[in-house]
């Protein structure tokens, strides 16, 4: 694979990603002669990691039109650039000065570990979780699908594979928290849209009770035309609506983003949105459901996800089912896909998710307790 080909899988592909990468190339070049002139000299070495470091990142910082992008290219400048800088320290310090040649090798391998995990490995490398709740409003064992944050600007057999495992599973009802198609133009959009409807459709995905769609941040005007030949709501205004033995709530694009107070019902009630916002509301549903996070794509082991774009607490993005001081139940998927246009295209030690949920009669409760892959996570 040549180095633009790798770029575009990195990061996509436009103007200031082309002038980005070059810049790296050229200031790759000029940190070569750097330690041509100073590799006698362990502090060259130093010197010319730092010099790359930091101009790499300030040019990031300057040329980048929004967050994404500039990680997109601190993307390139650390994953393509910064083992190719490391292996260039190793070629002038491997006569003189071995241990800093062995450290270089095994940083530069550790980067390229982590990017072929973040890039390639961890994108398609779904999980499926699987949850149970018990409730006494319901007299029927309920089977619901969240599929979140699909966010693709390339349909194809990934997406295939989803809706087959959620086909498979034969839910009662599925719920999808927003975010389809991610793409630059409308004619992509289009395109996108038709590919997606005709995977659905050829899943034999037939829920007994509908599907149910609310808006995400990356939607169009007219979004709920993706979905016009699947039974179920597409909520575009906040409304309630019966399916089956239990209430939906689906919350417009608009009130999902903040904290939304649900009325009490005695029928089963789910709430769905978009942005997890809205589960900071006092009076809740007994299941509420979001994606928008994904789980903060990017996790640090034992520290968790950098970023959320949300309010509430990081430790309720992880794709967990979380039970709430008000002892309602939360589930923010980490989503099936990943953020699309200027963004680096990785997941890292955060793999998508497909949900599963039972909802099952109290009277029958079977296995929460016992089985810690389905317990709730208790935040008093």
């Amino acid at each position: 694979m040549n180095l633009s080909a790798i770029l575009i899988s990195v990061a996509g592909y436009n103007s200031l990603t082309f002038f980005y990468s070059l810049f790296i190339v050229l200031l790759l070049a000029f940190t070569w002669m750097i330690l041509k002139k100073t590799g006698h000299n362990p502090f060259g070495y130093i010197l010319a990691e730092v010099i790359y470091g930091s101009l790499a990142g300030y040019l990031a910082l300057k040329t980048g039109t929004d967050l994404f992008q500039v990680m997109q290219f601190l993307a390139i400048g650390g994953f393509i650039g910064g083992p190719i800088l490391l292996l260039m320290n190793v070629f002038f310090a491997y006569k003189k000065f071995k241990a800093m040649a062995i450290l270089n090798s095994a940083l530069a391998a550790i980067l390229v570990l982590v990017g072929i995990d973040a890039f390639i490995v961890e994108p398609h490398f779904l999980e499926i979780s699987r949850f149970e709740i018990a409730s006494d409003k319901i007299d029927t064992l309920l089977n619901i699908a969240i599929v979140a944050d699909l966010q693709t600007d390339s349909v194809g057999d990934y997406e295939r594979d989803v809706f087959r495992k959620i086909a498979k599973e034969k839910p009662d009802i599925v719920l999808f928290p927003g975010d389809y198609i991610q793409v630059f133009t409308n004619e992509e959009r289009i395109n996108e849209t038709a590919k997606l409807k005709k995977i659905i459709k050829d899943s034999g995905l037939n829920p007994k009770y509908g599907s149910f769609f609310v808006q995400g941040n990356v939607e169009y005007t007219n979004w709920p035309e993706m979905f016009s030949d699947l039974p179920g709501k597409a909520f575009v205004k906040t409304e309630t609506v019966s399916a089956g033995p239990v209430d939906i709530t689906g919350l417009s694009f608009d009130e999902g983003r903040f904290k939304y107070d649900f009325t009490a019902r005695n029928k089963f009630h789910i709430g769905i949105a978009h942005y997890p916002d809205f589960a900071l509301g006092n009076g809740s549903a007994d299941l509420m459901v979001a994606g928008h996070c994904h789980g903060g794509q990017v996790q640090i082991p034992f520290v968790g996800p950098i970023v959320t774009f949300s309010n509430v607490p990081k430790a309720w993005v992880n794709g967990n089912l979380v039970q709430l001081p008000n002892r309602s139940h939360l589930i923010v998927s980490r989503g099936v896909g990943m953020e699309r246009m200027n963004a680096p295209r990785l997941r890292f030690c955060c793999r998508p998710q497909l949900i599963f949920v039972k909802v099952i009669p109290k009277d029958i409760e079977i296995g929460i307790s016992t089985n810690p892959n389905k317990s709730a996570h208790n935040f008093q």
